[in-house]
């Protein structure tokens, strides 16, 4: 062997021991890949909060977030595996998992609360509407049919001494709530942030009501879900996902003007409409509590077609 081949040979020889001793190393720092979703909700910002402010990272995780126009969509691809984790209503969580789909919760998102509620119900400033009674043969508006939105109303008007199905519900768009008020086309309708805020700023609009603690005080509204094969093959990653979601609830619930800039970005609104409206607040972790009461209601008022508890919504990964 020449002296230049000697030196070729032993070089190759050295950089594959070195590539070889690299190779474990940047295996060990490579954060393991999550994906998550949600729709454009205040409800929904804890994954805002872990993407910017590096709750994801700090928990090992390396965060790809897909923003969603429905819920709908985000459950097709939560169960056709191109997302991993998202986030949805409680209850339609809860109707799937009726429908035996494979879904389950692996961490809370917001809760509904008297200071944070997640609809309330509208009518137009000049109208007749003044009390639940005046409800009885009006048509109300609400995003999805089936939501613990139009489930409060209806606990609502019961609690009023009124049959539930003495008004109509119809599905509108969020953007169009306030339109569709003044144009007369329906009578009220239930929002949450930030079409609310539009709508009241901008509509001849006016809150007749707060429905939502006709389901209870409080409730978990929304939750972080994926499918039980999903987590369950990945607890570890689930694990992480938990402790940055409570990190990020934590940090939302106490930091309303940082997190508003955030929100802004996400829901492509102006900051001041952001710090101006009503803020969600987030769980501190899974409560049967904060859970069961909202699954009670939904059995009696036929939103649901068989009683459910707790267990059956929660994925246990250990």
């Amino acid at each position: 062997m020449t002296d230049l081949a000697r030196k070729a040979f032993l070089g190759g020889v050295a950089a594959a021991l070195a590539l070889a001793q690299a190779a474990p190393a940047r295996a060990q720092t490579a954060l393991p890949k999550l994906r998550i979703g949600s729709g454009p909700a205040d409800a929904y910002a804890e994954g805002w909060y872990g993407v910017d402010m590096g709750f994801f990272k700090d928990a090992g995780l390396d965060v790809d977030y897909y923003p969603f126009n429905s819920g709908s969509l985000a459950t097709a691809a939560v169960l056709a595996g191109s997302c991993d984790i998202a986030c949805g209503t409680t209850l339609t969580l809860a109707t799937a998992v009726s429908k035996n789909i494979p879904l389950g919760i692996v961490a809370p998102a917001a809760v509904n609360t008297a200071k944070g509620p997640q609809a309330l119900l509208c009518v137009r400033k000049d109208g007749p509407i003044h009390t639940a009674n005046d409800m009885v043969g009006k048509v109300i508006g609400v995003n999805i049919l089936g939501t613990s939105v139009d489930l409060a109303i209806q606990a609502w008007l019961a609690k009023n001494g009124l049959d539930p199905k003495s008004v109509k519900f119809v599905e509108v768009l969020a953007a169009e709530v306030g339109v569709a008020i003044d144009r007369g086309t329906i009578d009220a309708f239930a929002q949450g942030e930030p079409a609310l805020s539009d709508a009241l700023r901008r509509n001849n609009v006016r809150v007749l009501a707060d429905p939502m603690p006709a389901i209870a005080p409080r409730f978990l509204y929304a939750a972080w879900y994926a499918t039980p094969a999903w987590a369950k093959a990945n607890p570890d990653i689930v694990k992480r996902f938990q402790n940055a979601i409570a990190v990020a609830a934590k940090w939302g619930n106490n930091n309303h003007a940082a997190s508003a800039v955030i929100v802004a970005k996400y829901t492509k609104l102006p900051v001041a409409d952001i710090t101006t409206m009503m803020r969600a607040e987030f769980s501190d972790g899974i409560h049967a509590e904060e859970i069961q009461p909202l699954l009670d209601t939904a059995t009696k008022f036929g939103f649901l077609p068989r009683a459910m508890t707790t267990a059956e919504l929660v994925i246990k990964t250990a």
